[in-house]
């Protein structure tokens, strides 16, 4: 793969973790109880992840940042919602 191609694979996947938390954030919002859900579900699966013996380090430390950030996003956007 070229470094071009890499870059441009790169720059759509923080497009779509972009998306994918506005979408979960929408949920936080039209409805908390769901939102918690939602919330929980990635602490859980953070911990799989974490726990997982198939996924080397690297694939390890992509998949929990990138849920860590979506669980920053949802916080952030439920501390707004509570005027917070």
């Amino acid at each position: 793969m070229k470094n071009n191609d890499t870059q441009v694979f790169a720059g759509q996947l923080v497009a779509q973790n972009m998306l994918i938390q506005i979408l979960m954030g929408q949920i936080v919002l039209g409805t908390p109880d769901r939102g918690a859900a939602v919330r929980e579900a990635l602490v859980r699966g953070t911990g799989a992840i974490r726990s997982n013996p198939n996924m080397t380090e690297m694939e390890k430390f992509g998949a929990v940042k990138t849920l860590e950030d979506a669980l920053d996003t949802l916080d952030g956007i439920a501390a707004g919602a509570r005027g917070g």
